[in-house]
């Protein structure tokens, strides 16, 4: 679930359709967010904020340098904190109402009563993993395909399901997370988001649908975008189901917009070669070392 990576935006430093986006995320936030994206050493971006708005700045900056380049979006699947940069795109909120719904996740988060963790596990399915977990303690946060599944929950919990599963597992990697993400123990952020629900202000008609990254289901209403935006801190993601959703519903090309190439390397893993797969701008190659996961 790895992110923000130091130069992240670099690819998009000098698209002007890029630079407005930056600006006007600067404006709202009080953050340097080009800065941020194109410049800053891993310490400063990996802050608590920062990292959170420069990782949805860059993918919306992307996806209004694709379309300045005269390239069409018919549909959006937003993973993880994807949601709220493709709700966005799809008109259905603005740059204001993305800073203030993020800034609520976090301040809830930073009010969570415990110390938690987050590893992603390669190699055990999902329901082999799922004998050794909790709910409420330790849970299933996302399942990217098969045998690549993300699990969190309270720290000591997660550390034992860890050193429990490393004997069956290809691969453990701890991921550096704070927060619970997708899982039970977020209901309480979950419960804060939704108070700021009239806050915020009115929510707009979508321009195109959006697919959640809980189920693939089609989202084409401001109530369900707004339930997806709840729902999806406190459910997994779920990408073995949404992608191919997302084909059974007729997607013949995906463009992953922003940094990373996890939904795209999903869709080769689901697709093969019957869907036409592509990053834009193409994935930054620097340090992922210390990147944060998506909330």
């Amino acid at each position: 679930m790895a992110a923000a990576a130091p130069g992240m935006g670099r690819p998009l430093a000098d698209d002007p359709a890029a630079q407005r986006v930056f600006a006007e995320f600067a404006v709202v936030s009080g953050l340097e967010v080009e800065r941020l994206v194109v410049d800053a050493a891993e310490s400063e971006l990996l802050a608590d904020r920062a990292w959170e708005l420069a990782v949805v700045a860059t993918e919306i900056a992307a996806f209004e340098a694709f379309r300045a380049k005269g390239r069409v979006v018919s549909g959006a699947l937003g993973f993880s904190i994807g949601a709220y940069a493709a709700l966005r795109n799809a008109g259905m909120v603005d740059v204001s109402q993305v800073v203030a719904m993020v800034d609520s996740v976090l301040e809830a988060c930073l009010a969570l009563p415990g110390s938690y963790g987050m590893a992603a596990v390669t190699g055990p399915s999902r329901e082999r993993l799922e004998k050794d977990c909790r709910r409420g303690v330790v849970e299933i946060a996302a399942v990217l395909g098969e045998g690549q599944v993300v699990v969190a929950g309270e720290l000591e919990a997660t550390e034992r399901l860890c050193a429990g599963i490393s004997r069956v597992a290809l691969r453990v990697t701890r991921l550096p997370v704070r927060w619970p993400l997708h899982t039970t123990l977020m209901t309480p952020v979950a419960a804060a988001l939704e108070r700021r629900r009239r806050a915020l202000g009115r929510l707009r008609p979508l321009r195109h649908p959006v697919y959640s990254g809980l189920d693939g289901s089609r989202i084409t209403t401001p109530s369900e975008g707004w339930d997806l935006l709840v729902r999806h801190l406190v459910q997994p993601q779920r990408l073995d189901l949404a992608i191919p959703a997302v084909l059974e519903a007729g997607a013949a090309g995906f463009v992953e917009l922003g940094p990373g190439a996890t939904l795209a390397r999903a869709v080769r893993r689901f697709s093969g070669s019957a869907a036409a797969v592509e990053s834009f701008p193409a994935p930054h190659r620097g340090s992922q070392r210390g990147a944060r996961g998506r909330c």
